[in-house]
């Protein structure tokens, strides 16, 4: 794994996901017949379009399912899903994350994320990455995410970088290195949604009703010695997943999704906005990690 994937990009976009409890959600392997028709049903549901909210009783779609019956059949619809947005926000190795991202399954992305004071807006268009962050952003992008062990960790490369890249966006062409393309990695739908079946899901259990936004969703509860995650599915239309709230522990967490099958809006910036990656790479000093 590279040193920005590594130390700034995707600590605060997949742990977020995964210490939330979202990926508690495991889809497990090849499993039992039973499992296999849960798969088959919620790859059917996720492709139906939500119904709204009536406030009408219409039974309980998940009667006779265990808590990891749903969590399966939810992750499925998820990882099933065109196209959504997420955002999360909570704490990991002492600091504050935050981040938004729409995305979907051609790879379109528009958002940002923050982490402490430094921040970054990500567009992806066409399979080109488009990165525009703050002083601080490149600023631990240069330097290894102010580890002091980084081979990158050179506060002349930082300063240049700082300076080149100043209130503009840089460009990261398809196909990149592998470093380059971990900036893109934060755009990738199908990344991101892989990891909601990291876990397994022994020691879930169902818990009371509820809504996000007002949509009627069930709650799946897994309470471990120092932290309780609660993760809500949908209980109308597609049984995505719709959030998932970690309390206690190290890194308390709250993931939500939303905008399922919503089109991403991304739009190419400015050229006189844009400094292409060979640009940076072309440099006297630049980066390592570029």
């Amino acid at each position: 794994m590279t040193a920005i994937k590594r130390k700034f990009l995707m600590p605060a976009l997949l742990s977020a996901i995964t210490v939330a409890g979202v990926a508690s959600c495991s889809t497990g392997g090849a499993g039992s017949g039973a499992e296999s028709a849960a798969e088959k049903e919620a790859a059917a549901a996720a492709k139906q379009v939500a119904a709204p909210s009536t406030g009408a009783a219409t039974g309980d779609p998940f009667a006779g399912m265990s808590a990891e019956q749903i969590a399966r059949k939810a992750v499925k619809a998820t990882r099933g899903a065109k196209s959504l947005r997420l955002t999360a926000e909570g704490t990991e190795n002492g600091r504050r994350l935050k981040v938004d991202f729409s995305l979907d399954s051609k790879g379109t992305c528009a958002g940002g994320l923050r982490q402490d004071d430094s921040e970054a807006e990500f567009a992806v268009v066409d399979g080109v990455t488009y990165v525009k962050g703050d002083d601080e952003f490149w600023r631990a992008l240069a330097t290894g995410g102010n580890d002091p062990n980084s081979q990158s960790a050179d506060p002349g490369r930082a300063d240049a970088l700082v300076l080149l890249l100043k209130g503009k966006w840089l460009k990261i062409p398809a196909g990149g290195n592998a470093p380059a393309r971990a900036l893109g990695g934060a755009c990738d739908l199908d990344a991101m949604l892989g990891n909601l079946n990291t876990a397994d899901t022994k020691g879930l259990t169902r818990g009371n009703a509820a809504e996000v936004d007002g949509r009627k969703a069930v709650t799946l509860v897994k309470r471990d010695a120092d932290r309780t995650r609660t993760t809500f599915v949908a209980a109308e239309g597609a049984p995505y997943l719709l959030k998932a709230v970690s309390e206690g522990g190290r890194a308390p967490n709250t993931v939500v999704f939303g905008d399922f099958g919503v089109p991403v809006k991304a739009t190419v910036p400015p050229e006189g906005d844009v400094v292409d990656l060979r640009e940076v790479q072309g440099a006297a000093n630049p980066p390592a990690g570029l």
